[in-house]
């Protein structure tokens, strides 16, 4: 599980289609292509526009083998997902040790980082800043505000 149910949503957004497996609590960013969003951009570079916190897990499933699932948060690769754009959220893909009030920005596949990478030209993007340090089971609460 990459998102704890501890959290508190100010602003969602669900019109994005994610066209890559994902587990929810990345940052998913824009594409070039219009309506899509992944969570495999390139945290530095040109164009890089994170856009919230997933928060559904996407996973390649079959239909012939079970049916829909509706006890969970899990959609098929291309559909729409919801994205925390505001909020309190508990996630332990996290790269680095946060302190609490460090800023957090974006990391390679949609992790959060307390170190900002860049290419020589393009620094990473801030997408908000941790409330706490890692707990014992690995998450921090990140305050997402894009």
């Amino acid at each position: 599980m990459a998102l704890s149910p501890r959290r508190q949503q100010v602003w969602t957004e669900v019109h994005f289609a994610l066209a890559v497996a994902s587990e929810r609590g990345a940052i998913a960013s824009h594409t070039s292509t219009a309506g899509q969003a992944t969570t495999l951009a390139n945290p530095t570079g040109v164009g890089t526009a994170p856009i919230g916190m997933l928060l559904d897990d996407v996973e390649s499933m079959n239909f012939d083998r079970h049916g829909e699932y509706r006890n969970r948060m899990v959609v098929d690769v291309g559909s729409v997902v919801g994205l925390g754009a505001k909020g309190d959220y508990e996630t332990n893909l996290i790269v680095g040790t946060p302190t609490p009030g460090a800023p957090a920005y974006l990391a390679a596949s949609g992790y959060v980082s307390p170190t900002q990478l860049t290419d020589g030209i393009t620094p990473a993007p801030q997408v908000g800043k941790f409330r706490t340090g890692l707990n014992a089971n690995g998450f921090a609460l990140v305050h997402v505000d894009l």
